[in-house]
């Protein structure tokens, strides 16, 4: 695999030349990606990450894992979380599934030395919730585990993939459960405690479960073609009339606080902020002069109709790279372009706020 240094035209802190005009930003500041920079050693990560694993790679996944519960609902949920049971507890766990008409009795999974059956709810991510529909499934699918299964059965637990946590109307059901039924315990498990089942997994597992993940080593070795496809698919077909942006400002040193930037983005960021002026020369020296101004202004554009939805900055910041590697299991080195894109962006105040008052609060 080629190098950045032989790729590229030339390295970014040698360039000394004047910016296009359409990017004429402030200096990149060092000061910046340094003060949010995340020091990879073992010691300071989260002690769920195995020791095998690099801060590079906890974080990809973290972010595949992220994606693959945004995209899977109904029975894609259902099966991406036996996949990690099985894969996590073996024969322990057995996989559970509607036949024809008899239905599954109540009960999508259950782990034999526990006792303990599982229910996956797995809303599409961009469908709203239904308080209605959440609090339904919570009571009729545990009256019919209890009504199929209430000698086996010592655990009830309700498996979502909910970012930001259930209804408070679906926590008053489970409590009634839990009043109603005292000898079972009767709980619920979101994304984050999922996220611990499949950091639990071996190299081997996680790798199949999501993909590869990049290392610092990718991330040194991205290649221009990669970067050039990406640009192309992302700009294809879009329409060129678009608003322009407003005149650029320079990158606040607290840009990813006022932001609420997630700990797993942020890391990502500050690892594909090493190639982000790498994309700056390649939109330099192509040879559509106005291809950066565009991209620029797309990306500015889905962010805000993204803000209005009111999402959360994780759910935006997955839409938007999910905008640039497409759906589905992405190749290692498109995953490292689009990183560098994302990036850039971020870094050239084409993404999120400029401004800590223009963070709704």
């Amino acid at each position: 695999m080629l190098t950045n240094s032989a790729v590229w035209p030339g390295r970014p802190e040698n360039r000394g030349r004047t910016l296009a005009p359409w990017r004429a930003r402030f200096p990149r500041s060092d000061k910046y990606w340094k003060d949010y920079a995340i020091d990879s050693s073992s010691a300071a990560r989260s002690p769920m990450f195995p020791s095998w694993m690099s801060s590079d790679q906890a974080w990809q996944w973290q972010i595949s894992l992220q994606l693959r519960l945004r995209q899977v609902h109904g029975d894609g949920f259902q099966e991406f979380f036996s996949d990690v049971m099985a894969r996590s507890k073996g024969d322990d766990y057995v996989r559970v599934r509607a036949f024809g008409s008899l239905g599954d009795k109540g009960c999508d999974g259950y782990l034999l030395s526990t006792g303990s059956m599982f229910q996956c709810y797995g809303k599409l991510a961009d469908a709203a919730v239904k308080v209605s529909t959440i609090v339904a499934k919570i009571n009729e699918d545990f009256a019919l585990a209890l009504e199929n299964f209430e000698g086996s059965m010592q655990e009830w637990c309700f498996v979502h993939n909910l970012f930001d946590g259930l209804p408070a109307e679906a926590l008053q059901a489970i409590l009634a459960l839990r009043t109603a039924n005292p000898k079972i315990k009767i709980g619920t498990m979101g994304p984050d405690r999922l996220e611990t089942y499949v950091f639990d997994l071996p190299e081997l597992d996680m790798v199949g479960l999501l993909g590869p993940a990049g290392t610092a080593e990718h991330t040194k070795n991205m290649r221009i073609e990669d970067v050039a496809a990406i640009v192309h698919s992302v700009m294809s077909g879009i329409d060129a009339n678009m608003a322009p942006l407003a005149d650029p400002k320079p990158v606040p040193f607290d840009k990813m606080d006022f932001n609420a930037i997630p700990p797993c983005w942020r890391g990502m960021l500050s690892v594909a902020s090493k190639n982000a002026a790498y994309i700056d020369d390649y939109l330099q020296q192509t040879t559509d002069p106005e291809l950066g101004q565009r991209m620029a202004r797309v990306f500015r554009h889905r962010y805000e109709a993204l803000k209005v939805q009111s999402l959360s900055p994780g759910a935006i910041m997955a839409k938007l790279y999910e905008g640039i590697t497409g759906i589905g299991s992405v190749p290692l080195e498109r995953q490292i372009a689009a990183q560098a894109v994302l990036a850039f962006l971020f870094e050239s105040c084409d993404i999120f706020e400029d401004d800590a008052s223009k963070v709704p609060s």
